[in-house]
């Protein structure tokens, strides 16, 4: 059986590993990341390959895993893997390939074929192999159990301003910055558009407070996702106005950070008023 385990991130014994998929990196996944050094995903998403009917958009891709965990593992989950038994699962990958000296699962970790090892279970594995295992408790918000489901129904159609309070952290999007049609240079707010990975979850139209990150340094940004029915376009883009910036970011992989949604998107009657807008949304956004 093949088995593709990747790492990132410091070529040192992993101490105390994580496990779980870990899209969003939520409150919930935080609390496991509180007491881990290294953390165990799988790519892609278990639930595309045991489900090929499903196809799911990605909160966080592997590249945006590694910003915020300081040693990744990335198992390649295919059907070889999802025909593991749960105790083939934690010798031939957990013991023969990682050997930490401690685990972290969260109260819901399953894994195995048909999801038959459970935290129990691991938790008696682990006894046997004199390995000290945490199992973290549910973290929720006013109403529910944090989710990754959940924040992806809500950046996608819900409370957007919720979600990144579930996330616990602005909502992290790497994209390159590619060509476009001017639009907003000649509006007097010159953007970078900006193009995502296929499986990456692009939020609801609308405008944002963001900031993006160039060579370290961080950049107060509004941001606009949507299709311009201003001038009638069809095709949706993400288009970032970089305030205090000057410079050329074409094929440029930069750091876009969602802070707080402000407004829906909307068709205004002429670019004046469009214009007049975009001064309120950055006054909203900056007082300024």
């Amino acid at each position: 059986m093949s088995i593709t385990l990747t790492s990132y991130g410091p070529k040192t014994k992993a101490k105390s590993l994580g496990l779980g998929v870990f899209d969003g990196i939520h409150k919930g996944h935080q609390a496991i990341l509180s007491q881990c050094d290294s953390l165990l995903t799988f790519n892609p998403h278990p639930v595309t390959i045991l489900n090929k009917a499903i196809t799911l958009e990605r909160l966080t891709t592997i590249e945006e895993m590694t910003h915020y965990i300081p040693k990744l593992f990335v198992l390649e989950f295919n059907q070889s893997i999802a025909t593991l038994s749960a105790h083939d699962f934690l010798n031939k990958i957990i013991l023969e390939k990682i050997n930490p000296d401690t685990i972290v699962i969260g109260y819901d970790y399953h894994f195995g074929k048909n999801k038959e090892g459970t935290p129990e279970i691991f938790k008696q594995w682990c006894n046997n192999h004199n390995i000290p295992i945490s199992i973290v408790e549910p973290i929720s918000n006013n109403t529910q159990i944090i989710k990754s489901k959940a924040i992806r129904t809500q950046l996608k159609e819900g409370n957007i301003n919720q979600a990144l309070d579930d996330l616990g952290h602005p909502y992290l999007m790497i994209g390159t910055v590619v060509k476009g049609d001017n639009r907003g240079k000649e509006l007097g707010f010159p953007t970078a558009n900006l193009m995502f990975p296929t499986e990456k979850l692009i939020p609801q139209h609308g405008v944002y407070k963001a900031s993006i990150t160039i060579e370290n340094k961080h950049y107060k940004t509004m941001l606009y996702i949507g299709k311009r029915p201003t001038f009638n376009a069809t095709t949706p883009t993400v288009e970032a106005f970089i305030l205090d910036f000057k410079g050329n970011l074409y094929d440029q992989s930069i750091c876009l950070y969602i802070e707080h949604y402000l407004r829906p998107e909307k068709k205004f009657p002429n670019k004046e008023s469009l214009i007049k807008q975009i001064h309120q949304d950055i006054h909203d956004a900056y007082g300024h």
